[in-house]
């Protein structure tokens, strides 16, 4: 965090006073003291460092039938490509629909998605109540069985495979692309290097913070032909970019 504070001149510094640290620091340092925690001769009791913190921490990687990565490939999907207020809504109404609620999401499983489309209700109730559209209904049909398969589950993707391992596995699934899969290392499997270059806000907030202008629509930085030009803004940052990234959603909304 303090590389991050103070390269490019400290340009995040003013963000980090006002929001705090970010998730991805948080949980850099949980599996610090983890580590440090089984390395230590000393019980557990004897260890200051160790609280349920840490316990809460691991549970909350295993909770709720281990598909918290399902449900949050779920959520990213259904909100892709709408504005913050109107994915809440289809998240709601995702959730609504197998029984759940944001307070207790345990009834979204791969199982229950799986069952409404052999039920042959795909359409009437994930297109037409939930309100996604049919790309998203495949993808989640896919996301579903991919879990029911085994090819994908918490252990592999918020465990210690690679980065370029859990984009290529995610990848490999039906509807999932580059957007998805940086949403889901930088905000649930909380990755130090990510770099969403393909997120409008994430570009947006790139734009205000620096004061630059592109070539995008109402001359803001545009994903191909501005590349470079974000690629040398957020370099100072590496291989903490996930630090950066996390900063630009908290200006995105900003006028420049």
């Amino acid at each position: 965090l303090v590389h991050c504070a103070t390269a490019s001149n400290g340009i995040l510094l003013p963000l980090i006073k006002e929001h705090g640290p970010p998730p991805i620091y948080l949980d850099y340092i949980r599996k610090n003291k983890r580590n440090l925690s089984s390395e230590d001769d000393c019980s557990t009791s004897d260890y200051e460092g160790s609280s349920s913190d840490d316990d809460e921490s691991m549970s909350e990687l295993n909770s709720i039938n281990g598909c918290r990565s399902f449900r949050s490939l779920c959520q990213i999907v259904s909100g892709q490509h709408l504005d913050g207020s109107t994915a809440k809504i289809v998240w709601g109404r995702l959730l609504k629909v197998v029984d759940a609620k944001e307070e207790d999401v345990s009834n979204l499983t791969p199982g229950r998605i799986l069952s409404i489309v052999e039920d042959g209700d795909t359409e009437e109730v994930l297109r037409a109540f939930a309100g996604l559209s049919d790309a998203k209904c495949d993808s989640l049909t896919a996301i579903a069985t991919s879990f029911r398969d085994g090819v994908l589950c918490d252990e592999f993707l918020l465990g210690d495979a690679t980065d370029a391992e859990i984009r290529s596995r995610l990848l490999s699934i039906k509807g999932l692309g580059p957007w998805v899969v940086d949403m889901f290392l930088l905000f649930q499997s909380h990755r130090a290097d990510v770099f969403p270059i393909d997120d409008p806000a994430f570009r947006h907030g790139t734009s205000h913070l620096w004061g630059v202008y592109g070539k995008a629509e109402d001359w803001g930085l545009c994903r191909t032909k501005n590349e470079q030009v974000i690629r040398d803004l957020h370099g100072p940052f590496a291989p903490y970019r996930s630090i950066s990234s996390y900063y630009m959603y908290k200006c995105s909304g900003k006028k420049r």
